[in-house]
């Protein structure tokens, strides 16, 4: 027979035994899926999937988890939803292409704090429910998907540390699921969102619209403004940002970003920036050069990324650049002007006149854009006139330099630069510049009444709280239906920036490689 201190032990024993099986199912229950670390710990996990009842089937997933995930501390995480594009599925992000987990290990090299991705499979729902009922994606992500991710695995499960991001059709997503459900998430970053305007709607090939909206929105077979239904209202950004929506929609931080080599999409994200500055909607907007590309989405990272951990950490006035303004010591005439020493006033070939036209700038930010502007460029002839038309007209001001200095005389040999209230001035003259560079400029006092001239090149470059925004965006829709292939232009949404001299320089850098003489 065993001694009363033997059997309490075993007794104990029991005791742990039950309280370790106790606790061991609690913790089940809170994470149901765990990575299995007892090999190699791979951060990125592909052929996931869960089981939707609203959708009576499984839904795909891949996941990246952060490089300490098994370290043993516990550590909780925030979470970006990452959507793909229309005919991509769970699989696009971290393709040969998009190559999503170096993206996040560069990232993370430079500072980037850790964080889980997850990468759902969206089919080609838009993220949304249809318009019958019958395919509920968007009920399934906010209802089944978002708790499960917040069970099985260690993160933040508030609205505070869950972003959004997509492309293209994952675009419409990433604005449509924070749109719908501010109170899921609170960071939406659409990259080169697919969405139309109701002109653009309106006029989509019947098949193109069946199958890919009208199958969604309603409206299969129609054509016109019967395309335009009151669900598909319900969902279209530019019905929802109104002032009615602004306290709902304000809780979530809106970046969008789009390539200015787009088909059709700029249009349409062009025009919803808009209308979110005019009525007082805080976004963030960028347009860089690119198209409808992989390469585009993955550079657009670098900024994004860090944009979303600044927000998820407490951040409210984002600074950030990839402008780095390279200004030299430069030589100026007794006038201001700048001579190349290519110049000279008695050479029978022809300079380049190249004016800056601008209103109220302090001398040494006139000398500064001129050392941008001319950096690297020396052996053809060429002069660059400031112009302060709150001292008197442009066309006052070319007469006397081309009199003076034997420069310009024709379309071909003119170019100007123009900022703020100097586009006034320079674009009601476009027709006497060969190429024009606006940035943040008014050209019209706001209104948007603009026309591009074929054969002129025109640079366009804004900060994304330019009060000129509707001016710039409309010169660039201008430039894009000029026939028969659009007037060669560049449009370029930097960050804005609380110091005007610094934005001013770094929208001088930003045109710079696109300088020509």
């Amino acid at each position: 027979m065993k001694s009363d201190m033997t059997m309490r032990k075993i007794a104990g024993k029991l005791m742990r035994i039950a309280l370790l099986c106790s606790l061991t199912a609690c913790t089940a229950n809170a994470r149901e899926q765990l990575p299995d670390t007892s090999g190699r710990f791979v951060r990125y996990a592909g052929g996931m999937s869960v089981r939707s009842e609203i959708l009576g089937e499984n839904v795909a997933f891949d996941i990246l988890l952060p490089a300490d995930y098994t370290d043993g501390s516990g550590k909780e995480y925030p979470v970006v939803y990452m959507l793909h594009g229309y005919g991509d599925d769970n699989t696009a992000w971290n393709d040969k292409w998009l190559r999503i987990e170096s993206k996040v290990e560069e990232l993370e090299a430079d500072g980037l704090e850790p964080m889980i991705y997850v990468f759902p499979d969206g089919s080609n729902s838009y993220y949304s429910n249809t318009y019958d009922g019958k395919f509920r994606y968007m009920d399934m992500f906010v209802s089944e998907f978002v708790p499960y991710i917040d069970r099985t695995y260690r993160t933040i499960a508030d609205r505070e540390h869950r972003a959004v991001v997509g492309y293209s059709m994952g675009g419409f997503g990433a604005m449509v699921l924070p749109m719908k459900h501010p109170e899921m998430f609170s960071i939406s970053v659409p990259l080169s969102m697919s969405f139309r305007t109701d002109e653009q709607y309106m006029s989509e090939p019947q098949n193109g619209w069946n199958s890919q909206w009208g199958s969604i929105f309603g409206g299969v077979g129609s054509s016109g403004e019967g395309r335009i239904t009151e669900y598909y209202k319900e969902h279209c950004p530019f019905y929802q940002f109104i002032p009615e929506n602004k306290e709902s929609l304000s809780q979530v931080r809106w970046f969008l970003h789009c390539g200015d080599d787009e088909e059709q999409l700029l249009i349409a994200n062009d025009d919803l920036h808009v209308q979110m500055h005019e009525y007082g909607f805080a976004h963030e907007y960028r347009v860089g050069d690119g198209a409808h590309t992989s390469d585009y989405w993955r550079n657009t990272l670098d900024e994004v990324l860090p944009y979303i951990q600044f927000v998820m950490n407490g951040g409210t006035d984002w600074q950030w650049t990839d402008i780095v303004p390279d200004v030299q010591e430069v030589e100026l005439g007794e006038d201001g002007t700048f001579a190349s020493a290519a110049y000279s006033r008695d050479s029978e070939a022809p300079a380049t006149a190249f004016y800056i036209v601008y209103e109220g700038f302090d001398d040494s930010l006139v000398k500064d854009i001129i050392s941008i502007i001319q950096r690297g460029i020396t052996s053809r002839p060429y002069m660059i006139l400031p112009c302060d038309v709150s001292e008197k007209p442009l066309a006052d001001w070319m007469a006397g330099y081309e009199s003076e200095y034997g420069i310009g005389g024709s379309p071909e040999y003119r170019q100007a630069a123009a900022f703020g209230e100097g586009g006034r001035e320079t674009f009601g003259c476009q027709s006497m510049f060969s190429r024009l560079y606006f940035d943040d400029a008014d050209l019209t006092g706001g209104n948007g009444e603009v026309q591009a001239i074929e054969g002129i090149f025109y640079y366009i470059g804004q900060t994304d709280d330019d009060r000129f925004c509707r001016d710039m965006g409309a010169l660039y829709k201008s430039c894009k239906a000029l026939d028969p292939d659009g007037a060669d232009f560049e449009y370029r949404v930097r960050n804005s920036s609380d110091d005007i001299r610094k934005s001013v320089l770094e929208g001088v850098e930003k045109m710079k490689p696109e300088i020509r003489f």
